[in-house]
């Protein structure tokens, strides 16, 4: 393959605007056949799987390190180096979710914590420094109702295909807001409100959710309660805009190549992430339904089998939140009440979090190349854009 610096330039420097009123779902890729309706079509065309440069540029769309965040609030949490901002909005230099593709070659992951900067000129060498190969081969999902849903067996992790999977872990999240929660003066980002919320556990009667030594102290404010549900629901608020705004960024940048593609939730996720290899855990959760915690060695949650206390889980999330200066400060107290609240989560619950998992995959993100004899066929003009017409001749001179 053959890619001209044109090519490059015009991708790096094509139009928001274009881009976004154009995003179109273009799931018919060279290879592909309809079956049955009204569109259907079998393609002459022999799969094209995406160049390394290509997915370079999607992936660091999808999570590129981008510079410094500014920090700009009225208490700065941090001075962070030029590793420490991403391509997608993270809360509290979160950033647990981690982008996973694969392809014909094998299956992926982008090391979060890597801190090259990518740019027009690095963005090839980020990508081979971040990237990971957990094993050759397609990831094997199980090509059946479910995990997919009927309408997406046709398409989706097709030969030739990237397919992106972004895995959001809640654990860190919740950790982090419990800390900023129960520890109002320190914790939070602006001083004089008061005490801490009071979290109570609502599956059990609204009784306090291991804090009762603080509020006898007065680090927790008891008018202030917070429901543990309600608590864990705004952990999930927090994290799960992360995949989905990696999975626009890339689907905003096939625009920009001219590769085709969608993004789609049309899938159960827990065999998903079973086919990755995370590890399951059964206890806490219905019956075949277990609760997905994290990948060996991989992306591993802040919580058992991982740690071997919930006591050891909040140490080492707050060490991860809160390098360089803390983003979460805490006192002695905050940080105790803090351990206290997640060991009653786990040892009421016998997981953590309690009410909902721990990892979770939400959205897929498909990259492909397309068939554009298709689109002619069927939609005619206006289907597909100038840089579709002119891919291959600009990224792959050596294709037909």
């Amino acid at each position: 393959m053959a890619v001209t610096t044109a090519a490059l330039d015009d991708a790096w420097r094509h139009p928001l605007f274009e881009a976004l009123f154009q995003r179109r779902s273009r799931r018919f890729a060279r290879g592909f056949a309809i079956t049955e309706g009204p569109l259907r079509y079998a393609s002459a065309a022999a799969p094209l799987p995406l160049s390394e440069l290509e997915e370079a540029l999607l992936a660091a769309a999808g999570a590129g390190v981008s510079g410094s965040p500014l920090w700009d609030m009225g208490r700065r949490p941090a001075l962070v180096g030029p590793g420490e901002g991403h391509t997608f909005p993270s809360t509290c230099r979160g950033r647990r979710t981690a982008l996973f593709f694969t392809n014909d070659a094998g299956v992926h992951v982008m090391d979060p914590g890597a801190t090259m900067p990518v740019t027009r000129e690095r963005v090839l060498d980020a990508h081979r420094q971040r990237r990971r190969t957990l094993r050759a081969g397609r990831l094997a999902i199980p090509r059946e109702v479910p995990p997919f849903f009927g309408h997406n067996l046709w398409d989706s992790n097709m030969p030739g295909a990237t397919l992106f999977l972004p895995v959001v872990d809640v654990s860190l999240s919740l950790i982090a807001l419990i800390a900023g929660m129960v520890d109002s003066e320190r914790g939070r980002y602006v001083r004089g409100h008061g005490g801490g919320l009071h979290v109570v556990d609502d599956r059990h009667g609204n009784r306090p959710a291991g804090t009762e030594r603080w509020l006898r102290s007065g680090l927790i404010d008891t008018t202030k309660v917070l429901p543990l549900s309600m608590l864990e629901r705004h952990a999930c608020y927090f994290m799960f805009s992360e995949p989905a705004a990696m999975c626009q960024n890339i689907f905003l940048a096939t625009e920009a190549l001219g590769l085709g593609g969608w993004m789609h939730c049309g899938f159960l996720s827990l065999r998903m992430l079973g086919a990755l290899g995370f590890r399951m855990i059964e206890a806490g959760a219905p019956a075949g339904w277990p609760n997905p915690v994290g990948l060996d060695g991989v992306f591993e949650g802040y919580c058992p089998p991982y740690f071997p206390t919930m006591d050891a889980a909040v140490e080492g999330a707050l060490a991860r939140v809160s390098r360089v200066e803390p983003v979460v400060e805490l006192g002695d107290a905050g940080l105790a009440c803090t351990k206290a609240v997640c060991t009653y989560i786990y040892e009421t619950y016998g997981r953590f979090p309690a009410t909902v998992d721990t990892m979770h995959l939400m959205w897929l993100m498909q990259a492909h190349h397309l068939d554009l004899e298709f689109y002619d066929r069927h939609f005619g003009p206006g289907a597909y854009g100038p840089t579709h017409a002119a891919h291959l001749a600009a990224w792959h001179q050596d294709t037909g």
